[in-house]
């Protein structure tokens, strides 16, 4: 089975579609809410700590003025980027759960003895 297909109608979803809105993805043909399933999820995460890690490493030695501000700079781009890309590339979707129904709000008791002040 191909990444980011719709499990319904198997009409592919672009990657960037997936990327952005992982938690609630709308398949353009049938209509069905989708979400990236798990496991992608870690591997994506996994992914950009240890790009993170090494690009913090990389640059720990940085002299300048920014020396002590450069090294998180990079971990969080890399982070970011790399757990973005691989996300692209291994995203699998899922059926996402159903949106649970409002409740309205309840009045309060009759003569205003709902609140415990006393």
């Amino acid at each position: 089975m191909a990444v980011r297909v719709c499990p319904h109608c198997k009409t592919e979803i672009p990657a960037p579609e997936v990327a952005a809105h992982s938690d609630s993805v709308v398949c353009p043909k049938c209509g069905v809410r989708l979400e990236v399933a798990t496991g992608p999820r870690t591997i994506s995460s996994l992914c950009g700590l240890a790009a993170a890690a090494i690009a913090w490493w990389l640059s720990i030695g940085s002299a300048g003025d920014l020396g002590g501000v450069l090294p998180t700079l990079y971990a969080f781009l890399a982070f970011g980027i790399v757990s973005a890309l691989t996300l692209m590339f291994t995203a699998n979707l899922q059926n996402a759960p159903a949106i649970p129904a409002p409740e309205p709000a309840h009045a309060p008791g009759p003569a205003g003895h709902g609140g415990g002040h006393h």
